[in-house]
């Protein structure tokens, strides 16, 4: 299932996502209810950046 959330192009897909959601946060709402949805987005964020790519080993 890791492996699974480690993917390279799902990995792209939820940082693009995540980035779309702090920018329409940011345009969109105020307060707390702003600063929250940019927490969860840049927590996310920094978990995938932070995360260890799948590597597959090739025999020699």
């Amino acid at each position: 299932m890791a492996s699974f959330w480690l993917s390279r192009r799902l990995k792209i897909i939820a940082i693009i996502s995540l980035c779309i959601i702090a920018v329409i946060a940011s345009i969109q709402t105020t307060g707390l209810t702003r600063a929250l949805i940019e927490l969860v987005s840049f927590g996310g964020l920094i978990w995938l950046a932070l995360a260890k790519p799948h590597i597959q080993q090739h025999d020699a």
